[in-house]
């Protein structure tokens, strides 16, 4: 299909005005791949037309499509594997002594916010980690109810498929052993679903992070991985001074290993633990 500079420069603007994601000069290959089957199904014969058409009164109806061609929506279970071995033996305990410091007990959730969950294998996999950590920690530590799992993400059509929960053999294979397969999820068919158990502590939204989400409340732990590589910097600082008020104080970041706050806020504490960099809000003087 035919891309005039124009048609692609409008088209960038629209994406990142969309969905806050910056495409550089050198992205018209990805242009092209992800929006010419979109602009096909509109019937139009090239880009520019389909240019056209993002500017007309159909402009509503096509924004959807063009989020869903452009956004990547790569992930796995147990992603990169250390930075939920950090949660496990580190950022999990703490929050929970943290609870049990202040109260005795813990008297509400840990909440825990996936802000960007694709086809939902993360939030399973945090699902998965508090089930096993927490039968490990029996008789006298947490339970899996003393967690909820917000997962959001800005595609539908992935939180389609994370909301039910089933994924193909080949995905499951992606960072989970056969014990883990077989106990945490049922062979229906030809896919693998996600046991009552664990989807209970995981609540799907759609979110866009170019929006404004601090309504979304309080939560101790958030991760937000391989994403804000995406963003321009403005965006990245807006985002994550709205994570730094989400958190209570002690509360925790994580972002993707090739994703840092250098340049976008100073009010973090940056905590390592072996290869994982984890983020906190600082505590107060008299707590640290």
């Amino acid at each position: 299909m035919e891309l005039t500079q124009a048609a692609f420069d409008d088209l960038r603007q629209s994406i990142h005005r969309l969905c806050g994601i910056v495409l550089t000069e050198d992205k018209e290959y990805l242009v092209r791949h992800r929006l010419e089957p979109v602009a096909r199904r509109c019937g139009c014969r090239s880009l520019d037309e389909f240019r056209t058409k993002l500017a007309g009164s159909e402009a509503i109806l096509l924004q959807g499509a063009i989020i869903e061609a452009i956004t990547t929506q790569e992930t796995a279970f147990f992603r990169d594997r250390h930075p939920f071995d950090a949660l496990r033996q580190h950022v999990l305990p703490d929050l929970v002594r943290t609870q049990r410091a202040a109260t005795g007990a813990i008297r509400r959730p840990i909440r825990i916010w996936c802000a960007a969950a694709a086809t939902g294998q993360e939030p399973y996999s945090l699902a998965i980690l508090i089930q096993e950590w927490t039968h490990a920690s029996r008789p006298h530590g947490p339970r899996p109810e003393d967690f909820s799992i917000t997962a959001t993400d800005i595609s539908a059509e992935a939180l389609a498929t994370a909301t039910t929960g089933a994924y193909e053999r080949r995905q499951v294979d992606r960072g989970l052993n056969t014990t883990q397969i077989h106990k945490y999820f049922e062979h229906c068919g030809e896919r693998w679903v996600a046991r009552p158990a664990l989807r209970k502590l995981v609540e799907f939204r759609r979110l866009n992070l170019i929006q404004p989400f601090t309504d979304l409340g309080i939560y101790d732990l958030i991760l937000c991985r391989n994403v804000l590589i995406y963003f321009d910097e403005d965006t990245r600082r807006r985002i994550c001074h709205q994570f730094y008020a989400m958190l209570p104080e002690g509360g925790w970041l994580l972002l993707g290993a090739a994703e840092n706050l250098y340049g976008i806020t100073d009010r973090f504490l940056s905590v390592r633990f072996g290869d994982t960099l984890i983020y906190r809000k600082p505590l107060p003087p008299a707590a640290v």
